[in-house]
């Protein structure tokens, strides 16, 4: 019984090491971060607001929703200002009756049809509104939230929100980025912008509170703590570093989903099933990700894995099976592409990026989604991941700065 208290001691104290030695699973504010504002800042009157989220959300893949059981943002006021309330964007909200974006369609001569929840109005429910742990009230206008606090947060003083949220998959015709389709008869999930986001508050403006039409985004540095639950079947990949790799992907589960295995698959041939689907089963991915303002993930029972590495960064390719034959150059394009604009432009900070057969062009920390094949795709990948630097790294307010993107 003592051997095996000091083997649990032994790997505590061996996760906490490497947490500690590990530039990738630092506290955001800490002094080991050479990342963080405060630590390279030179003019004593710039202040940016800190972030830390956690979440754990279950997927529903038989209803396509996003049940998050659990949502927390601790949240730092390092203005000079007292601030009486809290912003947050709530953009899966866009896509209804009578939002501001479909006022926009209509005002261009368009109507844009509706799926089942968005005819209902359901984009993200927010349950349970919480500020230090005292109910809170809350005011929605579509895609921005009030949060009213309790108590004033004051300069150097900091916040817990906590709330639960559902957010729910459809396929109107407004233009979404938070997708769900069928490929080969079988369910696949991009998960972008499908939590609250913290607005920000800066020294130009104040609260960023631009109602969501479509456009760009500008969102506060900080971490994300999240939990992923999906029905076993599904491969994920999201933001940030896997933390339980050895138990959602173990060596022998990808050795099955390597790419190379597929070479010689015919194009848009039907996949095979590598993981039948247990419905009494679910799987739990668990991500760090730390100085990034966003948080995306995509999930495919289909994907198969190529990966290689720059630097120590690695380089992951997600391709669904049947087309795996011409996604095979596709990781080692990339890492190339990283090379180029490392040299150019500085060097890539974060631990991985991902490029993933997603039906999409379009980029968020660390994870590009992305459409084609190779060659004719290599246009596409080097510029949603050169948005790793003007976007991502950079973090400037896209709505403002327009061309910055």
């Amino acid at each position: 019984m003592m051997k095996l208290i000091y083997w649990i001691i032994f790997l505590i104290l061996s996760v906490q090491i490497v947490a500690q030695n590990s530039p990738y699973l630092i506290p955001y504010r800490s002094g080991d971060n050479s990342h963080y504002w405060k630590n390279k800042v030179n003019n004593n009157g710039y202040w940016q607001q800190d972030v830390a989220y956690e979440m754990k959300a279950a997927i529903n893949d038989k209803e396509d929703i996003i049940d998050c059981h659990y949502f927390k943002v601790t949240y730092w006021n390092n203005s000079p200002h007292e601030l009486k309330e809290l912003y947050f964007h709530l953009y899966e909200n866009a896509f209804q009756p009578q939002s501001y974006y479909h006022q926009l369609w209509l005002g261009n001569k368009q109507n844009p049809v509706f799926g089942k929840y968005e005819a209902q109005k359901k984009g993200t429910e927010i349950f349970e509104v919480k500020v230090n742990n005292t109910n809170a009230k809350a005011f929605i206008d579509n895609t921005i939230m009030k949060v009213e606090l309790n108590e004033i947060l004051k300069p150097g003083d900091s916040l817990t929100f906590t709330c639960r949220f559902k957010t729910y998959w459809d396929t109107g015709s407004m233009r979404r980025r938070n997708k769900s389709f069928n490929s080969f008869g079988f369910k696949h999930y991009d998960g972008v912008h499908w939590y609250p986001v913290v607005c920000v508050y800066d020294q130009k403006f104040g609260w960023h509170t631009d109602q969501h039409l479509d456009k760009e985004f500008y969102a506060n540095f900080g971490s994300f703590n999240v939990e992923l639950t999906f029905p076993n079947d599904y491969i994920v990949e999201a933001t940030g570093v896997l933390l339980n790799e050895k138990e959602v992907l173990p060596d022998t589960l990808k050795q099955k989903l390597n790419l190379k295995n597929f070479a010689k698959k015919p194009f848009n041939s039907p996949p095979s099933i590598l993981i039948p689907k247990d419905s009494t089963k679910s799987k739990t991915w668990k991500y760090y990700a730390v100085n990034v303002h966003n948080f995306a993930f995509t999930a495919d029972p289909t994907y198969r894995i190529d990966e290689v590495e720059y630097k120590g960064i690695k380089v992951i390719a997600l391709a669904q099976e049947p087309h795996a034959s011409k996604w095979l150059p596709s990781a080692g394009f990339t890492a190339k592409v990283i090379d180029v604009y490392s040299n150019d432009f500085g060097e890539y900070i974060w631990p991985k990026i991902i490029i993933a057969d997603a039906n999409d062009g379009m980029e968020y920390p660390m994870i590009t989604l992305d459409g084609g094949t190779y060659p004719q795709h290599q246009y596409l990948l080097a510029h949603e991941v050169g948005h790793m630097w003007f976007y991502g790294m950079l973090g400037s307010n896209e709505t403002y700065r327009a061309s910055m993107d």
